[in-house]
């Protein structure tokens, strides 16, 4: 190997080093995948968590339909697929980070269309907001 291919090697070895020390970094890529931060809320001992969601086969229902409903809506992102849904008598609680405003509104008019009879408590809350 001559000394121009030596550097050209030498250079591309290089470039590809620093190419993955900034992408194994946290801090150069998207935030993990992961909703820890938005499960610390759980940790208040007033929070609905899915702990409360009634046996009921009424309640399970109820909560089988809404879940249903929000994750066969194709429109809504991820976060809004895996929101908390728990019912526990005549309330169906809401809660969990989303992505915008719309969606929002979005799976609190899917809770309500499917929890009929029951009160819709949303407390789900807009990434970034």
């Amino acid at each position: 190997m001559n000394g121009k291919a030596f550097v050209g090697v030498l250079t591309a070895t290089l470039l590809l080093c620093a190419a993955a020390q900034v992408a194994s970094n946290p801090a150069n890529g998207p935030p993990a995948a992961d909703n820890t931060a938005a499960n610390a809320t759980d940790r208040h001992s007033e929070a609905v968590t899915p702990a409360d969601q009634s046996n009921s086969a009424d309640a399970i229902q109820v909560t089988a339909n809404i879940r249903k409903a929000i994750v066969g809506d194709k429109t809504l992102s991820t976060s809004a697929h895996n929101v908390k849904i728990v019912t526990n008598g005549d309330t169906v609680t809401l809660r969990g980070p989303v992505a915008s405003t719309a969606e929002k509104e979005r799976i609190t008019a899917l809770a309500r269309q499917y929890a009929h009879g029951k009160d819709v408590l949303d407390q789900l809350t807009v990434n970034g907001v």
